[in-house]
């Protein structure tokens, strides 16, 4: 359940039979959401003429993934936390239910399905709407007491004079360089209207990134800001986790090129044993990683693994 869409997939024997997606409308109510999702999925599985084992979800905050359920309440469906997901899988369909941080899933596709394939220490951070992070550990999730760690990597603080994160911490790499952050400050900005950007249908990465590239020197500007911010945000995270590899996952990843060498750049000059590189590398799965991470996720709870949602 992303900040924009909500994807929604249909996997057997690993592999993804089907997907679609709705909009997230994530200041509405998760209530609403799950009403709207269940007639995608009954649509698709009888589409498909397909009887689901279990399902899936991989949500935009903090998770007890044990108990079932969404702890955080933050700016995304302000009724998660008194929502029984477990009720509303059995009432549907009857069947199981696993719940996973978005990023986590992520994490966990990536690891089987993508770019972690063969490294058990591995960091993922996704870049777009938000900034997402998880960690795993010797081929284990890290989780934490309270079910915060390694979440919340957009959220370290990078910049002690910068604005309030809408999680009410002060410079934030999310404040700093995040879709939202880039939508509230770059319009506000006294060079925007002398910029190409100006003349952009939307305000995102892909079109600061596209106007850089026509050497616009506000986008440069930008560009830059947001590459640096990523970067520290990563340097941190290697120090606090000491990953094998980095995956860095969103759309933003079409220009990789021009980010991994940035930040790869910046681990050098901060990497406290240099006869040991970390690999940095663009997400493979960078639309369907969490689908796929719950498929994985699910036969810890139901036993099964041939067909999940």
């Amino acid at each position: 359940m992303g900040g924009t869409r909500i994807k929604i997939g249909l996997v057997r024997d690993g592999e993804l039979v089907v997907t679609t997606n709705i909009p997230a409308s994530a200041h509405v109510s998760l209530a609403q959401r799950l009403e709207e999702i269940a007639v995608e999925v009954n649509r698709l599985l009888e589409l498909h003429k397909l009887t689901p084992r279990g399902i899936g979800i991989a949500f935009p905050g903090i998770v007890d993934a044990q108990r079932k359920k969404i702890l955080s309440k933050y700016v995304k469906y302000p009724d998660a936390r008194e929502i029984d997901l477990e009720a509303w899988a059995k009432k549907k369909w009857r069947i199981p239910l696993a719940v996973e941080n978005d990023a986590r899933a992520a994490l966990i596709g990536e690891w089987q399905y993508g770019a972690g394939r063969n490294c058990n220490d591995l960091v993922l951070i996704t870049l777009g709407t938000g900034v997402g992070s998880a960690v795993l550990t010797d081929g284990k999730l890290l989780r934490g007491k309270y079910h915060l760690a390694g979440n919340l990597g957009g959220h370290l603080s990078i910049n002690l004079h910068g604005d309030e994160c809408n999680c009410g911490h002060t410079g934030c790499v999310e404040s700093e360089a995040s879709t939202w952050a880039l939508q509230k400050n770059v319009p506000r900005h006294p060079d925007f209207k002398a910029s190409a950007l100006a003349l952009e249908p939307e305000i995102d990465f892909n079109s600061v990134f596209k106007c850089a590239r026509q050497g616009d020197k506000f986008a440069m500007q930008v560009q830059e800001n947001c590459l640096k911010a990523w970067a520290v945000a990563i340097v941190n995270l290697i120090v606090a986790y000491d990953p094998g590899r980095v995956v860095i996952g969103g759309g933003i990843m079409k220009s990789k090129d021009v980010i991994i060498p940035y930040v790869e750049n910046m681990i050098k000059k901060n990497n406290w044993i240099n006869d040991n590189p970390i690999e940095l590398v663009a997400a493979e799965q960078v639309e369907y990683a969490g689908i796929l991470g719950m498929y994985y996720l699910l036969p810890q709870v139901t036993g099964d693994d041939k067909t999940v949602l």
